[in-house]
């Protein structure tokens, strides 16, 4: 999992663009995520159903979409944050990563800082899982891409994914590429 501690970086990386001063909250897609509607109503219906905006309580705090599987409470590859706290929060996940670095999946991690929120051992990091609705789809090799294609149905986000137990674009495709 070291490769995946980088995200938890995101806050760094803006920090050095002078351009991106103005920037207050951050949306972080993995690579395998593609937009399908327009980022910006994405953006208007995540703050409405989530209450995302201001921080007026200075709590470090970050957002996920709830994850499918029911062994783990968020999906790791769509996250928000909030600039100037949610770094105690990514820290704090980096930590659980590099704790448990023969894990594949950042999910795990996440699934600590929950329950360590919920337990009550963990004050200062708030983590809010959102619900995915309508936001985002996971298509397969099935024909569900093609299927969103042809009726020009898109959800906001599109998560290609491309991973050992659902491989979307077959075997060897990252020897192809």
């Amino acid at each position: 999992m070291t490769v995946k501690r980088f995200k938890t970086y995101v806050i760094d990386y803006v920090d050095v663009v002078p351009e991106l001063d103005q920037v207050e909250w951050i949306y972080y897609l993995d690579i395998d995520i593609l937009f399908g509607a327009p980022f910006m109503d994405l953006v208007q219906k995540l703050g409405e159903e989530n209450n995302i905006g201001g921080n007026d309580d200075m709590v470090s705090k970050f957002y996920f979409f709830k994850h499918l599987a029911y062994q783990y409470v968020a999906q790791g590859g769509f996250m928000i944050a909030h600039r100037e706290t949610a770094k105690k929060c990514l820290e704090l996940w980096r930590r659980e990563m590099d704790s448990h670095l023969e894990e594949e999946h950042d999910q795990v991690s996440l699934n600590l800082i929950s329950r360590s929120i919920k337990e009550g051992k963990e004050r200062s990091c708030r983590l809010t899982l959102m619900d995915q609705r309508d936001h985002i789809s996971y298509p397969r090799r099935d024909g569900s891409l093609n299927k969103m294609m042809r009726d020009r149905s898109y959800t906001s986000l599109i998560h290609i994914r491309n991973t050992a137990n659902d491989t979307f674009f077959g075997e060897g495709v990252h020897e192809r590429l």
